[in-house]
């Protein structure tokens, strides 16, 4: 256990020997005894620790008032500015104790020095000069470390968007005088705008909206390019869910034109059935971006004169997850998962040809890292888990310490020591609504008014997903962030308690029930974790580093998704053998399974079928059902039909057999059904704006 009395609680600095809490330049003072209790706790960080071992280190057996502890967990909380019913520092187990939710980082102990000699020297006294010497060089030699390797911290957050809407994509214009950034009019539908920083003048851009992502300058700053996703099959394009995009273009306007009026894109990369990602703009009319070649997603490049495209970068035994561009040094930065999961900075020049290569140290955070150069050193700006970093071309990074958090996004300014950034968060419930009923009517609204399309369960204003009934039981099992990260949680009719306990930070998007209902399969920090009601978890090793659990069936198995040998390729769990074995098919989102057939969809919602028991690598697409929004239940798929809003019928073909009910603006996810009651997901609010970062 550290000793140290100077310990960092996310931005809150504790100072255990001036009994004070320093905040964002804000000191307070707290008793003594509530700090220890906090002490207790931090040494023993994301471990549940006792009432009785708390009051037996901290009381020591003397008489206290009752509900002691507890009024010290309150204390501690408001000081911290953690809230009781949704926990993200403190928690509470009931009956049990309290568990530190974050990590600590403790800082090095500091020593007060001061001696006078008033006798001749002996060996105590110069035993006492030689620890004094080893301390001042101790410190000394911190002090130049810490030279070394300068603090980076946020000094302080200007607001650039003020709007309900949501907005996303910000960049500089190359002279910083603009930025560029997307703001949406739907869920999925944006316009590109510009916003003078110095005038704060905003201008509508694109003449239609559009499914527009990965917007950016040219490096002249003469031009805007972007990518733009759409249905190659219909021009139809809902109000208030995710387009089922099959075809990706990269589109171009021209800024100052775009200035005056709102501009028509003009086309510079035509439609293709592949996902383009993150387009930046070479010399002579060249493209580089990022897409699928064979089973692996390429760093591409496009000659719009020749119409050749070619690939630059596409290493063995790594999976290219990003990757950017600095046009004044012709370098690209891309990143990579390599075989045993860790994340990779490969550097190259204008051709492709690599540099060098390090591995990353993100500090045990999971996740895929966003990243831009830096335009103040040789090194990139990254964020992870809503957290900003410096990322050195050596691999190495270096937290920012700031009150800032839900970073999506950040760059920085090509001359002034700040940066510009996406900050936000998203809001969702789950609801249980009836499968059959009265038809009820779609409502109109706007994003961000705070309406509950469907009434909530288990309410909190963190996301709450992917819900799915206990087979056999009574329980619902869904995913939260109520507690500072996503874990499983059950819901028995009244009230949700959590049951997973991941000490790692980790995304977790889906899950499986046991066919008996009395475990739930779940990927966690790479792994696969087999929980039972009770909390008790089993660790089941995989030959590969996993992303989620897609399924759990009888006879088959667990179907689940790993890193390798390309992004989110499914593989199958024998639990009999234990044994592990993979499927020719990537980019795999969601699978349902009969006893003869396998289905599966895309991430860009297509869904597919191919017989269960077969050697064969050809999928039938089956083009009626949206993968994005699915169930299956009873032999009969049950899926939200874009066109018209309504909750259908399939049968396993994915022949129409008739339409049920239309569903609400923004409660259109679906996640389960069981006897005639539905599981979905509802937007309650999605916040997302820009901002500027003084550094």
């Amino acid at each position: 256990m550290s000793t140290t009395q100077r310990f960092y609680i996310k931005e809150h600095l504790i100072d255990l020997s001036r009994s004070e809490v320093t905040f964002a330049q804000q000191t307070t003072k707290v008793e003594p005894k509530v700090l220890q209790v906090l002490r207790l706790l931090a040494q023993n960080a994301q471990e549940v620790v006792s009432h009785q071992q708390i009051m037996e280190e901290v009381w020591q057996g003397s008489e206290v008032v009752p509900n002691a502890l507890q009024r010290c967990i309150a204390r501690l909380r408001k000081v911290l500015g953690d809230d009781a019913k949704s926990p993200r520092i403190i928690a509470t187990h009931p009956k049990i104790g309290y568990r530190l939710m974050v990590d600590v980082q403790w800082l090095p102990q500091t020593t007060r020095q001061g001696v006078t000699i008033a006798s001749p020297p002996n060996l105590k006294t110069l035993g006492f000069i030689g620890i004094t010497l080893i301390l001042v060089l101790t410190t000394v030699l911190g002090i130049w470390q810490s030279m070394k390797t300068p603090k980076r911290s946020i000094h302080s957050l200007k607001q650039i968007t003020y709007t309900d809407a949501f907005e996303s994509e910000a960049t500089y214009s190359p002279d910083g005088l603009h930025m560029l950034f997307n703001r949406n009019v739907h869920a999925c539908q944006s316009h590109i705008w510009a916003k003078n920083l110095k005038t704060g003048v905003e201008s509508q851009l694109t003449k239609h909206p559009g499914f527009y992502r990965d917007t950016r300058f040219t490096p002249d700053g003469r031009s805007i390019i972007f990518t733009k996703q759409k249905s190659c099959h219909q021009d139809k394009i809902n109000a208030h869910e995710p387009l089922q995009a099959n075809c990706w273009q990269i589109d171009m306007i021209d800024f100052a034109e775009a200035l005056n009026a709102p501009q028509a894109a003009s086309v510079r990369y035509q439609c293709q059935n592949r996902a383009i990602e993150r387009p930046v703009a070479l010399a002579n009319h060249q493209y580089a971006f990022l897409s699928q070649q064979g089973n692996a997603q390429a760093l591409l490049r496009f000659n719009a004169i020749n119409q050749q495209t070619t690939s630059l970068f596409s290493p063995e035994h790594q999976t290219i997850y990003t990757y950017d561009y600095d046009p004044i040094k012709a370098q690209y930065a891309v990143l990579s998962y390599n075989r045993e999961g860790r994340h990779l900075l490969s550097l190259l020049n204008l051709h492709g040809e690599l540099l060098h290569q390090n591995q990353i140290d993100t500090h045990g955070e999971l996740g895929q890292l966003s990243i831009r150069f830096s335009a103040h050193d040789d090194a990139l700006l990254a964020v992870l888990n809503g957290k900003l970093y410096h990322l050195a071309l050596d691999g190495k990074t270096t937290p920012y310490h700031s009150a800032v958090h839900n970073i999506v996004s950040a760059q920085s300014h090509p001359t002034l020591p700040s940066m510009i950034a996406i900050q936000g968060t998203k809001d969702t419930d789950i609801a249980r609504i009836p499968l059959y009923g009265e038809q009820e009517t779609s409502i109109t609204r706007i994003m961000n008014q705070h309406v509950q399309p469907y009434p909530s369960f288990a309410r909190s204003k963190s996301r709450e997903k992917y819900a799915k009934f206990q087979p056999n039981g009574e329980l619902i099992a869904f995913i939260s962030a109520r507690s500072g990260q996503d874990q499983i949680w059950l819901w028995n009719g009244n009230q949700a308690t959590q049951l997973s306990y991941f000490s790692k930070q980790s995304k977790i998007e889906q899950f499986s029930w046991s066919p008996d209902g009395q475990k739930l399969a779940v990927v966690s920090n790479a792994k696969l974790n087999i929980l039972d009601l009770q909390g008790g978890a089993q660790i089941i090793k995989a030959p590969e580093p996993l992303i989620e659990v897609l399924n759990w069936h009888p006879h088959f198995g667990i179907l689940v998704t790993a890193l390798r040998p390309s992004a989110h390729t499914l593989w199958r769990l024998d639990l009999k053998t234990q044994v592990f074995t993979t499927y020719a098919v990537d980019d795999v989102q969601s699978t349902w399974l009969t006893d003869h057939t396998l289905y599966l969809s895309k991430f860009d919602g297509q869904v597919f079928k191919r017989p269960l028991n077969s050697d064969t690598t050809d999928y039938e697409p089956m083009p009626t059902l949206n993968g994005h929004s699915m169930v299956l239940y009873k032999q009969y798929f049950y899926s939200y039909d874009m066109e018209s809003d309504y909750l259908t019928q399939y049968d396993l073909n994915g022949e129409l057999i008739r339409k049920l009910k239309p569903l609400k603006p923004f409660a259109w996810k679906i996640s389960d059904i069981k006897g005639e009651h539905v599981l979905l997901e509802q937007l309650i609010e999605l916040n997302q704006d820009v901002v500027e970062l003084n550094i």
